[in-house]
Parts: C-alpha cells; structure tokens; sequence
C-alpha cells in the first residue's frame, strides 16, 4: 500500500526547558517551517534507506487535497479558498485522542525489532507537536476530547505544553468499542468552543482559528453520524474552524475495514483544507505525519502540493 510521502527537513532543536520563559512570540515566523526533533524519540525515527525514500516519492492522487492510499471510491472535492489574511494568528487547538482497544493492541515495530503500541508512541508524537507549537507562537492554546463510542470533552484549554502532557500520560487505558458516534464529538467541540466573528474578514486577520485533530485508531469500526450533523455543519461553516485527520490502522486485508474508515475519515473534509493522515506499520511515518500538523492550518499550502525531504542535523 503506497502511502504519501512524509520525509521532514529537520534542523532546530525543541528546547521543552523554553517554555517558561517569556520570548515575545514570533509573529512573523510561519509554521509551515517548524521541524521535528526531539532527543527523546531520536531512537525511534531513523534515517530511512534510499529504498524507503525511493518507495516514497508522491504519487498522483485522485482527489485534489487528499490522500487516496488506503481509498477505493472516487469522489471530487471542490477546495474552499481561504479568503481570510493568511497570518500566524494563534490556534486554539482540539486534540481528539481515540482510547479504544486498538490503540494498544495494534503493533508498530522499530528497525531494530522493537514493538510498540499505537498509544504510546501516538502520545510522544503530540508531546513533540505541542513542544513545536509552544517554540513558535506561545499563544496557541490545546484541549483533548477523548474516544471512546462517543467524543468526551475531558481537558479544557491551556498554552502549557506541561500540562498537556502530563494529562495524556494519565491516559492509559483503553476501552473495547463497537462504534464510534461522530455526532456526539462535534456536539462536544461546539458546546466548548466559540468561533470568532470578524468585520471585514478579508482584511482584518482573526484572534484565532480552532482546529481539530482527529486522531483514529480503529480498522474494524465505521465511524458515522448516528444523530445528525447540525455541530459538524455549523463548525464547518466559519472560515476559523479547520479540521485535520490522523489514522492509525492495521494493514488492510479482508478481515478489517481499514478501507471504509478511511474513506469515512476523509468524507469530512468537504472543503479540500484538511491535512488527511495515515499510517500502518511505519514506526517513523508516525512522527514525520504528527510533525506536519505543525503547520498553520492559514499558512500552510494544499496537502497535495507538499513535499517533505530529510535534512541531516549539523554536527
């Protein structure tokens, strides 16, 4: 299964030590350039061979923004332009974290053999993205809802990346789940965030943006829409609200619905904005996905328009 390419250029180091201090935030810098490196996890991202980097040079793609590696149906997505001033507002962002079963019963293996569940290593990737944000503008702001049959909003929001850590730490446990209700994860946003109101929006930058980032682990459950989709419509309304998808997944074979969830996943982007990501058996393609993230949801060019490549770090 051909996956998007993912490489990342790397150069600045994240510093978790600088985010107590109180550096003016760097309006000018865009996000689209922040990098992953985290001496943390440098045992677990290697440098891939050329075999892998030959393996994941772009492919053409079906649909104008989204990836279509796991997808069987054909469907146009018409892109919204972003009409708004394209600046490093800051973000309040909603981080869905799925805690089925399957987030720890999958298993992504290391090139040295080692085995790891999707959760862990799911949770030290948001860890590197938060440390990311925090670097480059201390403004923005992340809450957690949590998934289990329904979305659960259990974090409010803070710019302390500490906090949000330690707070998915906390989350160990994982429940068996038959579905999933994405009605009652857009009720849970919409009841706990307030979109901005601009006059003159194509001038006038907004306060801020929301996005949600839906992180999906499950290959044998659908998610749908079991109460409508008034929140989903009225979020998707406002030109500040993005949405961004991250699956995890098993490989695809007969005995799973890897395909359906993927196409359901992607059926949320009706604009042509959202950064659609997955990832199977690539222990590094979790981390150089998560990092993508980082980029402004107002700065950040289409997904098929992105091209990702390593950059050795100085020594």
């Amino acid at each position: 299964m051909a996956e998007k390419s993912s490489e990342i250029f790397s150069e600045n180091a994240i510093n978790p030590s600088d985010e107590g201090s109180n550096t003016p935030p760097q309006h000018g810098l865009d996000e689209y350039d922040i990098l992953r490196n985290s001496s943390e996890d440098e045992v677990l991202i290697d440098k891939p061979t050329e075999d892998e980097v030959a393996r994941n040079k772009p492919e053409s793609v079906e649909k104008p923004n989204r990836p279509r590696a796991l997808s069987t149906k054909s469907v146009d997505v018409v892109t919204r332009e972003i009409t708004c001033p394209r600046v490093n507002c800051p973000e309040k962002i909603v981080i869905c974290l799925d805690l089925s079963s399957e987030m720890s019963s999958i298993i992504l293996r290391s090139r040295s053999g080692d085995k790891f569940a999707p959760i862990k290593l799911v949770k030290r990737a948001l860890g590197i993205f938060c440390h990311t944000k925090h670097q480059v503008d201390k403004r923005h702001q992340f809450a957690i809802v949590v998934l289990h049959e329904r979305g659960i909003w259990v974090r409010p929001f803070t710019s302390n990346p500490k906090e949000v850590i330690t707070f998915l730490d906390d989350l160990n446990d994982t429940y068996p789940c038959e579905t999933f209700n994405l009605t009652s994860l857009f009720d849970e946003v919409h009841a706990n965030i307030k979109l901005p109101h601009v006059e003159n929006p194509t001038v006038v930058p907004p306060p801020y943006v929301v996005r949600m980032i839906l992180i999906y682990g499950r290959s044998h459950c659908i998610p749908e829409f079991k109460n409508g989709r008034e929140s989903y419509k009225l979020l998707r309304s406002s030109p500040y609200f993005f949405l961004d998808v991250f699956y995890v997944h098993e490989p695809p074979s007969d005995d799973n619905k890897c395909e359906d969830v993927f196409d359901s996943l992607c059926d949320l982007d009706e604009h042509g904005l959202s950064y659609i990501m997955e990832v199977s058996k690539n222990l590094t393609k979790l981390y150089d996905h998560m990092i993508q993230l980082a980029s402004h949801p107002l700065q950040r060019p289409l997904q098929k328009d992105c091209h990702y490549k390593l950059k050795e770090r100085e020594s």
